[in-house]
């Protein structure tokens, strides 16, 4: 009995260390690299120019993360789970159910985009009447609003799909081992949420709390594994389905146009992808 409980206990302070580890990686990557941009915040253009650079390698650590990482793992998850079943699909449910949230992301863009352009336009006739009688009563015109963006939406849903394929990591580990590939892999992930964030101009504060959301998702999922449920295996892989699309989503249609749109040092940025896409997936041969 003694030895049970003292097997317990060690497993049990082992599994806390991981987490302390792997936790503390991440938070000395994240604040690491946001140190390390307020240092050279400094310099005026050359800064800009270095945040845009980084900000590519950030882009090619999250294309090789969702067509390397988040999406294969999704897929075969979502398989094992049918074949566990014993149901045979003849029709592709998992890659049904990514596009549904890729779609859905878009339609909801769409459709914020169709309300404040309708908004923009009754702003505009609104101008157009108060200009003419500022005119007439020789008063100032009025200023235009300026054109709001969906960039927070979209990093939004860029965190929280982070966090829940981190969670959902954690819900499939059987046994809690740090491997070299997986703090590498977070410490990756991490500092391109930093540059991303920050040529997105997000303050400090916001960063700060995004990195520690980031942080404890993994150790939350690890946490809730016990109480996991095969019935809700299903739910779950349906969730985390529609988060991979809606990582798709912004990785396709807002990461990689970003940082690709500016006409200078067009070379220099597409090596710099390829190089953050090939960074990543040095990481996940070590895993292998």
């Amino acid at each position: 009995m003694m030895l049970l409980v003292s097997s317990v206990v060690s497993s049990v302070g082992s599994e806390l260390l991981c987490v302390l580890v792997y936790v503390v990686c991440v938070l000395v990557c994240g604040f690491g690299a946001l140190g390390t941009l307020r240092i050279t915040a400094r310099g005026g253009t050359y800064s800009d120019t270095r945040l845009s650079f980084l900000s590519c390698l950030s882009a090619g650590v999250f294309l090789a993360s969702c067509v390397l990482d988040i999406i294969p793992n999704y897929l075969t998850e979502m398989r094992e789970h049918f074949t566990e079943l014993g149901v045979t699909l003849r029709f592709p449910v998992p890659e049904f159910i990514m596009a549904v949230g890729f779609l859905f992301l878009l339609v909801m863009e769409e459709l914020i985009l169709a309300l404040r352009d309708e908004c923009e336009r009754q702003h505009r006739q609104k101008e157009e009447r108060d200009e003419k009688e500022a005119l007439l009563l020789c008063s100032p015109t009025f200023r235009p609003r300026p054109d709001p963006s969906l960039a927070p939406i979209r990093f939004s849903v860029l965190l929280l799909s982070l966090c829940l394929f981190s969670i959902f990591q954690g819900f499939s580990v059987d046994e809690v081992r740090l491997h070299p590939d997986l703090l590498l892999r977070a410490s990756l992930v991490t500092c391109s949420l930093v540059f991303l964030l920050a040529q997105s101009q997000m303050r400090r504060s916001v960063v700060s709390v995004c990195l520690l959301m980031l942080s404890l998702a993994f150790p939350l999922g690890l946490a809730l594994r016990h109480t996991h449920k095969h019935t809700l295996r299903l739910a779950r892989s349906t969730l985390e389905g529609l988060s991979v699309g809606s990582f798709t989503y912004v990785v396709f249609m807002d990461v990689i146009p970003r940082v690709t749109s500016a006409k200078e040092h067009r070379i220099s940025k597409v090596t710099l992808i390829l190089t953050g896409f090939s960074v990543l997936t040095v990481a996940l041969l070590l895993k292998t």
